[in-house]
């Protein structure tokens, strides 16, 4: 019988709801918005983000609306991540957008829309919801990536990744087919009922392996993944500098939610099937996004093969298919994002122009410029390389511990091999803040408060998560234990 809508049952969404309403609420205000910086817009857009991490902590009992969207520990560590990254790139975004010439009212709707559609990806019980959240963040990334419309970068990212993002969809509606043509459901708890069920015949069950391999392929592409990655580089480049960083921090953790609830839990008995493919997939990740980091002399092209490096180091949790390596994904997630927070911050921070501040060369000196800053941007190098006592060691080594516990060594080789090699691009940059002579005349802008309050309050994540890690450790693991018995 159809479930009978009351409030009670409509708690499992009411975050969505609240975010939906709240996002057509600014796009409104937008509209008639006299302001051409929007400024309103950008502290309301904030106000509504808050709003939804207070009703996601609201406690409530764990359900599931018509078997598609979950109300549990996972969505709601999701729901929180993706608004506060959501909030940073917002906050970013009031001063950088008037310095690079955008004066466009719908920049800020786009961004709620985009967290809305990475929140409903993490609350996914059912494939074609996820497939409907997916879609609703990538459209609003689109158009974003394209916001200047009058700089050809700008709209070849937005033109190639919406081409590559269609043919990626394509697959992975595809993969969903499949499955339900054998299992026939889009649930995920049905389909690791249909999958583990004995007796399959072996056609069926290679079809299947197909199926989920296809489903693999279209998250891989949002995950920028080998061979899936080819738009990252071209797309982190050629987006405003404060889409860049929405993009490698609440983007790619959606990518994950999505991932991880799907291959952990609905196909967990294909495990066995598709563990070799993933086990490649992040051997490969991590090596071809830090080999090609190397050669890189523009800031936000070695960020971007470095997010595609640090693809592969997430993917072994993957690999590990187990509650701790979902735990060890969920805890880099947080420390990804501080840490990239802290570099794109930065970069937009400082930016005077739209293309302002986007090469390694740009912060020769920075130390004797911006000490603080070059003191900021040091601490997200040296945690993205892996060094103690910042989050990125303790993320990684979590990940390689799960990995080894696995019987994974040659991938935890092969992972520390790539950890070592990173140090070389990343380093690179601290050397050009405290080792290069600073230009005759500073290019860069002085960072406004809110900004430098956000690079400030990343910096700080990153070092208390990688010091006192134990807590938001215990907080994800028990996040994920919750979703398995669930």
């Amino acid at each position: 019988m159809p479930q009978t809508l009351t409030m009670t049952s409509l708690l499992p969404v009411l975050p969505l709801l609240a975010g939906s309403i709240w996002a057509l609420v600014v796009l409104v205000v937008e509209m008639f918005s006299t302001s051409r910086r929007f400024t309103g817009v950008a502290w309301l857009s904030v106000l509504g983000l808050v709003g939804v991490i207070a009703i996601a902590l609201q406690p409530a009992p764990a359900d599931v609306y018509v078997s598609a969207l979950a109300r549990d520990g996972y969505t709601t560590f999701f729901t929180v991540l993706a608004c506060v990254l959501g909030i940073a790139a917002i906050l970013l975004s009031i001063d950088y957008l008037p310095a690079a010439g955008i004066n466009k009212g719908e920049y800020y709707p786009l961004m709620l829309f985009a967290v809305l559609g990475v929140i409903i990806m993490a609350a996914a019980t059912d494939l074609i919801v996820m497939f409907v959240g997916l879609e609703t963040m990538s459209m609003a990334i689109y158009v974003l990536a394209g916001i200047l419309r009058n700089d050809l970068r700008s709209n070849e990212a937005s033109l190639k990744y919406f081409l590559l993002g269609a043919f990626a969809s394509a697959l992975l509606l595809y993969g969903i087919a499949t499955l339900y043509a054998l299992t026939g459901s889009t649930t995920l708890g049905e389909i690791a009922t249909a999958l583990a069920r004995p007796g399959i015949p072996p056609n069926d069950h290679l079809i299947m392996v197909l199926g989920a391999g296809l489903v693999l392929v279209g998250l891989g592409f949002k995950i920028a993944a080998v061979p899936f990655h080819l738009w990252t580089p071209d797309v982190y480049e050629g987006a405003p500098t404060s889409v860049t960083a929405f993009m490698a921090t609440a983007v790619k953790a959606g990518g994950f939610a999505a991932l991880m609830r799907t291959a952990v839990v609905g196909l967990a008995p294909l495990h066995g099937d598709l563990q070799g493919v993933l086990w490649g997939l992040s051997a490969i990740t991590m090596s071809v996004g830090n080999l090609i980091a190397l050669r890189q002399t523009s800031m936000k092209r070695m960020l971007a093969y470095s997010s595609i490096a640090h693809t592969g180091y997430l993917l072994m949790g993957v690999v590990a298919g187990t509650a701790a390596g979902a735990s060890a994904v969920l805890f880099y997630l947080v420390a990804y994002g501080a840490m990239n927070l802290v570099a794109f911050g930065i970069m937009t921070a400082v930016a005077n122009g739209p293309r302002a501040a986007e090469k390694i060369s740009d912060y020769a000196g920075l130390s004797q410029t911006h000490p603080l800053l070059a003191g900021a941007m040091t601490i997200s190098m040296l945690s993205l390389t892996g060094m103690p006592p910042f989050a990125g060691f303790v993320g990684k080594l979590y990940l390689f511990q799960t990995a080894l516990a696995q019987g994974y060594v040659v991938l935890v080789v092969v992972a520390c091999f790539n950890s070592v090699l990173s140090a070389a691009y990343y380093l690179g940059v601290v050397r050009a803040m405290y080792f290069e002579a600073p230009p005759e005349i500073d290019t860069l802008a002085k960072p406004t408060p809110v900004a430098a309050t956000v690079v400030g309050l990343a910096a700080v994540v990153t070092v208390a998560a990688g010091v006192l890690p134990a807590g938001l450790f215990g907080i994800v693991a028990r996040v994920f234990k919750l979703v398995l018995a669930g």
